[in-house]
């Protein structure tokens, strides 16, 4: 198959990340894999990867763009592709209007991902609106999948059923796609080199001997590090062993609240029992070393990827909002929390307390199956293949293309 995805920038983030690993799984798995973007850092990873790039600026924020609407729509009659998959609101509105003007017998299938609420938390809007014209719609979490609904049913309803069964009765073109982890590259059964280990010891030897907890997140306000702090003020006072790890940068402007945070560590005693180390690009080895890893941030449509690539190591997790709990759920129940709503923050500090009390006195097994990279690449393959039908094929046979 012929996949082109759309895709805002490759300068960097997780959307622009997650674009660049697909990319990347579809070409392994033998599929003639194309992004369109507005350029980025990460286009040299994906053109080393047999992957091809083509720039056009799709992350113009004008309704009515026909100059890029033209060019996109030039380009996609060049490629004939199968499946135009659109990330984000934005470049679901330009593929949407464009495909619409291509002959039906010769445009790819239209696919739209709704991969994170816009800034604001509301799918209001024409433009969001467009994330629900797909033939297919993938949302990346329950969640997202429940708020298109309730904000654009009528529009989903509009879309033939070209999809049958599904987890959603009324909308058979609406799935959920849970973003995959690399575990090539997160491989829990590769061992943590000693060298590593020792290193960090010797730079930090207060870690000696005691249990991690670790909160991998940038450090701003609603990230979780206050809750962390609480956190870990609770349990130690039945649990002295143990450490927590901050891990993040700063996001900028932020550095007066960075200062305060540790300034307020401080305050509350814990200056023996939590380190904040700043960005690292050694994760592998914290997920593998650490007893839990926390998901503390407030946003109840967080994408889940520091849950998802702790559980891929094998290491247990707790998330106290977004996708990070339907992983859990699948994945490691035991760290699931019971409804947080209302409760005060000393009340959230105590269930955090137990659950981490839980793990660390005999954490259950952690079931990652069926959420790899390689796992969920397929199964999108599987519904775009659905979504053709007989129409690769003969297309490709048509046009000399293989």
């Amino acid at each position: 198959m012929r996949i082109v995805q759309l895709v805002p920038s490759l300068e960097g983030g997780e959307l622009a990340q997650e674009t660049l690993e697909f990319a990347q799984e579809l070409a392994r798995q033998g599929h003639e894999s194309v992004v369109i973007s507005a350029g980025g850092t990460l286009v040299s990873r994906l053109t080393l990867h047999s992957c091809q790039h083509h720039e056009l600026p799709v992350d113009q924020k004008r309704l009515f763009n026909a100059r890029v609407h033209s060019k996109l729509r030039h380009l996609l009659e060049s490629l004939q592709a199968d499946i135009l998959l659109a990330r984000d609101a934005l470049c679901s509105w330009h593929a949407w209007k464009v495909w619409q003007s291509l002959p039906e017998t010769g445009r790819p299938r239209l696919v739209t991902l709704l991969h994170s609420l816009p800034p604001g938390g509301s799918l209001r809007g024409r433009i969001n609106g467009a994330l629900a014209r797909g033939e297919l719609v993938l949302a990346a979490s329950r969640t997202l999948a429940s708020e298109l609904q309730r904000r654009h049913a009528a529009i989903l309803k509009q879309t033939p059923a070209v999809l049958s069964g599904g987890e959603f009765e009324e909308y058979p073109g609406l799935r959920v796609h849970y973003r995959g982890v690399n575990i090539r590259e997160l491989d829990r059964r590769a061992p943590v080199s000693g060298h590593w280990h020792q290193k960090l010891l010797n730079q930090f030897p207060q870690l000696e001997g005691r249990n991690w907890l670790l909160l991998p997140a940038p450090i701003a306000p609603g990230k979780g590090q206050e809750r962390f702090l609480e956190l870990l003020a609770t349990l130690k006072q039945t649990r002295p062993d143990v450490f927590g790890l901050v891990v993040g940068a700063v996001e900028p402007g932020q550095e007066k609240f960075a200062r305060n945070l540790e300034r307020r560590a401080e305050t509350m005693g814990l200056a023996e029992h939590v380190l904040f180390l700043g960005a690292r690009r050694d994760m592998r080895e914290f997920y593998a070393s650490a007893r839990v890893t926390l998901d503390l941030a407030d946003d109840r449509a967080a994408s889940g990827r520091v849950v998802t690539e702790s559980l891929a190591m094998g290491c247990p997790a707790v998330a106290i909002a977004g996708t990070g709990i339907e992983m859990l759920q699948q994945c490691f129940p035991q760290g699931v929390l019971p409804d947080l709503s209302g409760k005060s923050d000393a009340a959230v500090a105590a269930q955090l307390a137990d659950a981490c009390e839980s793990i660390l006195g005999n954490p259950l097994n952690v079931n990652f199956s069926g959420f790899s990279l390689a796992e969920t690449t397929a199964q999108a393959v599987s519904w775009f293949q659905s979504l053709c039908g007989d129409r690769v094929a003969s297309r490709h046979s048509a046009t000399g293309m293989g």
